[in-house]
């Protein structure tokens, strides 16, 4: 009788113990993710002389954005560096937009202008990396041939990458002319480590 009256005390001490161990199991993993995504940054600062707090800022606002958008921040990241060469473009410097996005007609926000293809045209400017970053997912789902790529699994940048290419056949213009343009965001998250940036 005693053991019985013993064992919910014990069952109390283990579930407690087995929930412990699964928290340092979870609190390692962010520790991990946190000083790989300190690295990554690092390295890019290095490769290319941007400021090491601009491009860390700008990967956690992507990662943000991966949650709530399914945008790949692996991909969204690479996109980016191709875009601003590293956020450190003329463009990126005076109006914080690192995709070179235009400022179109229905555009209400800052612009910046800027000489481009032989004459002045304005841009979209951006006070802060979460301004651009959430209108560039604005502006994805805008475009109905981009709806394969955010219906992909999250995290999944390949499937992402796939879904922003263009196809011929299906007449969608995808996001770059370039047929070379999805290699080189492979190349990218490879050669800078972006994979940390995304879920598994």
């Amino acid at each position: 009788m005693l053991f019985l009256r013993r064992l919910p005390l014990f069952t109390l001490f283990f579930t407690a113990f087995a929930a412990n161990a699964q928290l340092s199991v979870h609190t390692t993993t962010l520790i991990k993710r946190e000083i790989s995504v300190a690295s990554a940054a690092q390295v890019v600062s290095d490769s290319f002389g941007a400021p090491v707090a601009i491009v860390e800022r700008f990967m956690r606002e992507a990662m943000q954005l991966e949650k709530s958008e399914r945008v790949p921040a692996a991909a969204f990241v690479a996109i980016s560096m191709l875009e601003s060469t590293g956020f450190t473009s003329y463009l990126y410097k005076n109006s914080g937009n690192p995709f070179g996005m235009k400022a179109g007609p229905y555009w209400k926000g800052q612009v910046f202008m800027m000489w481009h293809e032989g004459e002045m045209t304005p841009f979209r400017a951006y006070a802060t990396p979460t301004e651009a970053v959430y209108d560039f997912a604005r502006f994805l789902r805008s475009r109905k041939w981009f709806k394969d790529a955010l219906a992909c699994p999250v995290g999944d940048y390949e499937c992402f990458i796939n879904g922003m290419t263009a196809h011929a056949k299906r007449r969608e213009p995808g996001y770059a002319a370039d047929p070379l343009w999805p290699d080189k965001v492979r190349r990218v998250i490879k050669q800078y480590n972006l994979e940390v940036l995304s879920r598994k």
